[in-house]
């Protein structure tokens, strides 16, 4: 049995053919762009976060809008982890402001609390906290501290839709709602991926969404063009397909949970492996264990059958990118996790039998010589 490390949802016939009507009517209704789905889709996934939704086209849009309402100036600092994906750092580099990277905890994958304050100057003007993998855990400590600093909290909850923490006072709360601006990321092998790009930001703050839909639509508002804006309008069909997504979110999400149940019930104590954390509303966007021999245990998969992914081969301050910019940062626990992450397969619609394979093969390489 070969097991894939990734199958969307979109590829199940009902889906697809209800995707399929959707799709025809939409092209002969011949609104293409922002039109009533994406509106439709704004508001049901603010009714769900209970926080105000602007659609855009990409999640990495989303992250260079977010900075942008922030007014920031250049020299000014943006606090973020080393160990994410490339986009948060090149957002911050659109904007003209300086990302100061950090390190993440020594035995998970995610920057805390500790390791923000750490890297925080007279300088700062922003904190873009990201919930890894889907692990929301740490981001009510970080905005806690970011409230009793007055700096803006960015939370980049690409791949965390669905997460919940619990929140003093407050009682549960959706991940992306936790800081000044929240983004979110529909690529497709996110909690709620699109068949394409597409993204949304989220904030309480009034004034920021008003602006943010202007920016999406190249500065436009009231009639003229009020500033200096982009492309990132949402189309209807990817607007369509995320809306029938949202309906089946819940139960996407328990089949991810079931999955992560099962494996870290099954692949417990093994030896040179070390699994994610089990944090109370985890979204399990990715399921990405440690392993000191992970190139191995990679090719041992692949030899039963079961496709793994590396997120992220090197973190971001040590890509040519950042380096031909930027001094040399000691970032050790980042630079560790890049060397041993190893992310299994978990999608909805995954089949028991395909769960049990993935676990029977990581049983069988951890025990091999």
């Amino acid at each position: 049995m070969t097991v894939p490390f990734f199958r969307s949802p979109w590829q199940v016939p009902a889906n697809a053919t209800g995707l399929g009507a959707a799709f025809a009517e939409i092209l002969e209704s011949g609104q293409y762009i922002l039109g009533q789905r994406v509106r439709g889709f704004e508001q049901a996934l603010s009714a769900r976060l209970e926080t105000p939704v602007v659609a855009l086209n990409s999640g990495t849009d989303a992250l260079v809008l977010a900075l942008r309402l922030l007014n920031l100036e250049p020299g000014d600092e943006v606090v973020l982890p080393s160990y994410t994906f490339f986009a948060c750092f090149e957002a911050v580099v659109r904007t003209g402001a300086v990302p100061v990277l950090c390190d993440s905890q020594a035995h998970d994958f995610v920057c805390g609390e500790p390791e923000v304050l750490a890297c925080i100057t007279p300088r700062t003007r922003a904190v873009m906290a990201v919930p890894l993998f889907g692990d929301a855990s740490a981001i009510p400590a970080i905005a806690q501290s970011c409230r009793a600093m007055g700096v803006p909290l960015i939370e980049d909850a690409a791949q965390a839709l669905g997460a919940q923490v619990h929140v003093e006072g407050q009682g549960l709360l959706q991940a992306g709602t936790l800081g000044d601006v929240g983004t979110l990321s529909f690529y497709p092998t996110k909690t709620l991926g699109a068949p394409g790009d597409a993204g949304a930001l989220t904030s309480r703050h009034a004034h920021f969404v008003d602006r943010a839909m202007s920016l999406r639509n190249h500065g436009l508002h009231a009639g003229c063009h009020s500033e200096v804006g982009y492309n990132s309008r949402m189309d209807e069909f990817q607007a369509a397909a995320l809306a029938q997504g949202l309906s089946q979110l819940d139960t996407w999400l328990s089949q991810r949970k079931s999955i992560a149940r099962r494996y870290l019930a099954g692949m417990g104590r093994l030896p040179g492996i070390a699994l994610p954390h089990h944090h109370d509303g985890h979204a399990w966007n990715y399921f990405v264990l440690r392993c000191a021999q992970r190139d191995r245990l990679r090719a041992m998969l692949a030899q039963e059958g079961v496709q793994t992914r590396i997120y992220y081969s090197d973190p971001i301050h040590r890509q040519p990118a950042y380096l031909k910019c930027f001094p040399e940062v000691p970032l050790p626990h980042a630079e560790a996790h890049a060397q041993q992450a190893l992310a299994l397969p978990i999608f909805p619609g995954m089949t028991d039998g395909e769960v049990g394979r993935v676990i029977e093969a990581v049983v069988l390489a951890a025990g091999r010589p």
